[in-house]
């Protein structure tokens, strides 16, 4: 339902993009939603497997809490390229919520030269090991909340504060989208049962921390877009495109006149990828080596080749239309093309739809911890289908992903099939 809004929006909203392929992008479009549908509808009908592990949900919950507190300024530097100073890190924050765009524009300024510094320090490699350990601290926690003792409880819940205060220093909105995303998701998988009988409180519950989680991402989105020293300028038009917002359409009728900035910006920026899309449909294929689909694994692969072979993406080689990779959507399909070609991007949707089938039901009924780490993981990865390869893409997202993915198939691949069965609650 998420992914055929996005692309109805798209289609009939106040932004008519130029595209000159329809056929062929929605076409596209439809054999991969389908094929995301089937590979989970298959998945379903399977019988879910127990985990066979020993390890301790909370203890496993503390030790990443431990790293996590240990890492938290590395992580602020690397997300505002700035060195971490307690008394600097609070003015960040505090400018980061009266003038987030001025904050994002001074990551840029200096987050070159900090990352060039710190390419080679040993921090940084030992950095990309630990990311798998500090990603399960959330899930984990939300999941399992009820097992925490009251101190590891009240320890993350400060880290979150700290963690999404760092990303209000960076004046960036994607870890306050991602804790919006995520959190009324995992409360769900806490309590599955909740699917079953539905009560009016429980929805109310969830519904109400998903409004507020909407409404102060996109608060914090019209801050960052509407000051006067922003690093994101909003306007009615696009000039790189050469289209408007048409203010007569269905959506922006409802929208009052004081919002209509704001919420035209905020589509133009949600579903802008689908029309880089369009343009990537139109490119020949060139194989990428597998690491196209990844500014991490790519950046890798540039001590063994002499050319980038990003140059070779597809979204690469639409900069040519004045799409520019760095700074425009091109959703996460033409990264996975860039790799397996358009026809294999349709199986990859499939796959990635039946290991969240998989994934979902181990989640629901054996609560396997694996499991609930790798969750969040796929459901970032589906709500940011339209934008960009978001999990896949980094280093702190797709070396979570591949461990967990692991760790996950072999716990339960190792489970006796006689005890594959369903539980009941």
């Amino acid at each position: 339902i998420y992914l055929a809004t996005s692309v109805l929006t798209f289609a009939f909203g106040p932004w008519h993009w130029p595209v000159s392929n329809p056929l062929q992008l929605y076409g596209f479009l439809i054999l991969a939603q389908v094929a995301l549908l089937t590979g989970y509808l298959q998945a379903i009908k399977k019988q879910p497997r127990p985990a066979s592990t020993k390890l301790r949900v909370p203890l496993m919950v503390t030790v990443s809490l431990v790293f996590n507190y240990l890492w938290l300024s590395e992580m602020y530097e690397i997300r505002t390229g700035q060195v971490f100073n307690l008394g600097a890190a609070i003015r960040a924050v505090m400018a980061g919520l009266t003038d987030p765009g001025n904050q994002y524009r001074e990551k840029f300024k200096y987050g070159h030269a900090m990352a060039m510094s710190m390419n080679s320090t040993a921090k940084v490699y030992v950095t990309l090991l630990m990311y798998p350990v500090l990603w399960i601290a959330f899930p984990l926690g939300v999941v399992f909340w009820e097992q925490l003792s009251v101190r590891v409880r009240v320890a993350l819940v400060g880290f979150i504060i700290l963690d999404l205060s760092t990303w209000v220093a960076a004046g960036t909105n994607k870890g306050i989208a991602d804790f919006v995303i995520l959190l009324p998701c995992l409360l769900v998988a806490r309590k599955p049962a909740m699917l079953m009988k539905i009560r009016t409180r429980n929805v109310m519950l969830i519904g109400l921390i998903g409004i507020i989680g909407v409404a102060a991402l996109f608060t914090f989105f019209s801050l960052r877009s509407l000051v006067p020293s922003g690093g994101t300028t909003v306007s009615w038009s696009d000039p790189g495109v050469g289209i408007a917002a048409d203010l007569d359409s269905p959506i922006m009728r409802i929208v009052p006149p004081g919002l209509q900035l704001p919420v035209g910006s905020f589509i133009s920026y949600f579903i802008q990828g689908y029309y880089g899309l369009s343009l990537a449909l139109k490119e020949p294929f060139i194989f990428c080596y597998g690491v196209g689909n990844s500014y991490f694994l790519e950046g890798l692969s540039r001590h063994l080749v002499s050319t980038p072979i990003i140059l070779n993406t597809y979204p690469a080689r639409i900069a040519g239309n004045g799409w520019d990779p760095y700074l425009r959507w091109s959703s996460i399909y033409p990264w996975i093309a860039s790799d397996l070609s358009f026809p294999g991007t349709i199986v990859f949707m499939f796959l990635i739809g039946r290991l969240f089938g998989l994934v979902w039901l181990d989640v629901a009924f054996c609560r396997n911890p694996w499991a609930v780490c790798l969750l969040p993981l796929l459901l970032t990865m589906l709500f940011y289908v339209p934008a960009n390869n978001q999990v896949l893409a980094f280093a702190n997202a797709a070396l979570p992903f591949w461990a967990l993915l692991f760790m996950w198939y072999f716990s339960r691949a190792r489970g006796d099939a006689k005890r594959r069965v369903i539980l009941t609650s």
